[in-house]
């Protein structure tokens, strides 16, 4: 693997910058600065990040950003995928909900053949009374019956087209700064750092798939109504906002 770690620190330093002016000119953190200059890139929250980082740091140092895939390579490999993963999750808790995940299943088609049987037993009984009346009903031989002349009429046709309200999420940042990703249908349309006391408002059609680096900073809000915080302080989320489906 490229020793981009130093080739970073010695394109630095050869501009006689120091860690601080880097962080304020790139809006990268110091902590993730040494962290790429020291190739502990187990640091970075994430390989989306990593690989930003690398590519801003690189460009904003004169450095041609082909020079780091072997580091992106690197990145992912598999080899740091478990240090990827919270110290938050449970791996407990992931257990057991995939055990409830795996009876879910029977329990839904069960569920069903029981409707299934209850209403076909229900519908018959009342089509057997239906036809017993009918039979009484009918007309004797040589009278004009009325329902001869009976026009059936169709019930209305019901309008199932689904209408899409869109959906708006806006970003809050309360404290700190965290590093923020949007893809707005399907398209990235914003990726980098956002300030505490900033925020930023996206609108979609269908769907808003939203990264927080630092999720414990970012206040979420959908459609006007916040929803708080969807992690702790220095915690990675993803997580995807769908427009509501009118019927």
């Amino acid at each position: 693997m490229v020793e981009i770690g130093n080739k970073l620190k010695e394109a630095r330093e050869s501009r006689g910058l120091t860690l601080e002016e880097v962080e304020e000119e790139t809006k990268i953190r110091r902590k993730y600065i040494l962290a790429m200059e020291q190739e502990q890139f187990q640091v970075l929250p994430g390989p989306i990040y990593a690989r930003a980082f690398l590519k801003n740091y690189a460009r904003f140092l004169n450095i041609d950003p082909e020079e780091i895939l072997d580091v992106l390579k690197y990145i992912h490999s598999g080899e740091d995928i478990q240090k990827d993963i919270p110290k938050t999750v449970d791996k407990k808790a992931i257990t057991t909900a995939s055990i409830m995940r795996y009876w879910l299943y029977p329990a839904a088609a069960l569920l069903i053949i029981i409707l299934f049987v209850s209403l076909y037993y229900g519908t018959r009984g009342m089509w057997t009374n239906r036809i017993g009346v009918n039979d009484e009903e009918k007309p004797k031989t040589g009278e004009i019956g009325t329902q001869e002349n009976t026009v059936l009429q169709q019930a209305p046709v019901q309008d199932n087209t689904v209408n899409i309200s869109g959906v708006k999420i806006a970003l809050n940042v309360k404290n700190d700064r965290s590093w923020i990703s949007v893809a707005v249908d399907g398209e990235q349309v914003f990726q980098g750092e956002i300030k505490a006391g900033e925020a930023k408002t996206f609108e979609g059609k269908e769907k808003i798939l939203i990264t927080l680096g630092n999720a414990g900073a970012v206040e979420v809000l959908e459609n006007g109504k916040s929803i708080g915080f969807l992690g702790t302080s220095g915690e990675v989320v993803k997580r995807e906002f769908k427009a509501p489906v009118v019927q």
